[in-house]
């Protein structure tokens, strides 16, 4: 899964405009075989809708007719839908009946068939990626997804995170080992077999990372540690 994902982060780290971050998502998906991304950041809202990034031009002038807003629910709503597992795919299934012109809209759009991966923060929904298409996938390839998109958040909300108490962040060698190895998209079990530790020791290593962090859960962790430079 390196392969896949080491493009993409690296220009997420080199990012100096949304228009960076998106050519990064672009590429991520291009390279797990779908065919466009888009990025919808709740937490930037103001009385209006949510900001969207889009990795295809000719999309963009579609978030902002009406029909788009019934594929962007409130966050509230959403949260209740997505559940724990980390990633939503959304089919032509969802589009019931009477339902006839927003499936339409969404199939010219190539908007039929999308992975969502939920961003959450504070507890909350903060947005979502989305990637659009119906490739094959595995559990690390969703794992390199999540990665891409936590990564793409953390860096999307940089300009307000750079703090001394930030930067102050220091993880020991065996944390490092461990993150290390997990984005390179190891389980626990088989990272533990490398270090010749417990699966359990693993796991809390990573739990330690995530308490200095202020992280929600492994693929933002190893995004946010990519994001700060700390590998």
């Amino acid at each position: 899964m390196l392969e896949l994902i080491e493009g993409p982060l690296k220009a997420l780290g080199a990012a100096r405009s949304d228009a960076d971050i998106v050519r990064a998502v672009g590429q991520a998906a291009i390279r797990f075989g779908f065919r466009s991304a888009y990025l919808v950041d709740y937490a930037a809202r103001a009385a209006a809708a949510p900001r969207v990034l889009d990795t295809e031009p000719a999309r963009r002038a579609w978030w902002s007719s009406p029909l788009a807003g019934d594929l962007r629910p409130a966050p509230r709503d959403l949260a209740r839908t997505v559940g724990s597992s980390g990633i939503v795919r959304y089919d032509a299934g969802r589009f019931g009946p009477g339902a006839e012109r927003l499936r339409a809209a969404c199939a010219a759009n190539d908007l039929v068939d999308v992975t969502a991966v939920p961003i959450r923060e504070g507890g909350e929904l903060a947005g979502i990626v989305g990637y659009c298409g119906a490739p094959q996938r595995d559990p690390q390839h969703e794992l390199g997804l999540q990665l891409v998109a936590y990564s793409a958040f953390a860096h999307l909300r940089a300009a307000r995170l750079s703090t001394p108490e930030e930067r102050a962040v220091a993880l020991t060698p065996r944390e490092r080992e461990v993150m290390q190895l997990s984005a390179a998209g190891l389980t626990s079990v088989e990272i533990a077999a490398q270090l010749g530790v417990s699966a359990r020791t693993v796991n809390q290593h990573v739990d330690n990372v995530a308490d200095k962090l202020g992280t929600r859960n492994r693929a933002h962790t190893v995004a946010e540690i990519v994001r700060r430079g700390l590998l």
